[in-house]
């Protein structure tokens, strides 16, 4: 019996260590759409810009091109200049 709750003990460290480690900050590099941000693709996506978070739709101009904020939650070149 002791054996058994040990080995419960065990699996359920490991169950909860798990998704703490899949939550650790990345560095800030662009990449593809991860999937909770496909998750948030019903309109309530956002994207980082200047240190906050700004709304789907919300466009800005980077080095001569239009970007703008995507259902995804990533910003994606327009292929317009600005």
């Amino acid at each position: 019996m002791k054996i058994e709750i040990v080995t419960m003990a065990a699996l359920l460290a490991a169950m909860l260590a798990v998704p703490s480690q899949a939550s650790a900050p990345r560095e800030r590099t662009p990449q593809p759409a991860a999937s909770l941000l496909l998750a948030q693709a019903r309109g309530d996506a956002s994207c980082k810009l200047d240190g906050r978070n700004v709304p789907q739709g919300t466009t800005y101009c980077d080095q001569g091109s239009l970007m703008r904020c995507s259902a995804r939650g990533g910003w994606e070149k327009t292929g317009k200049s600005c």
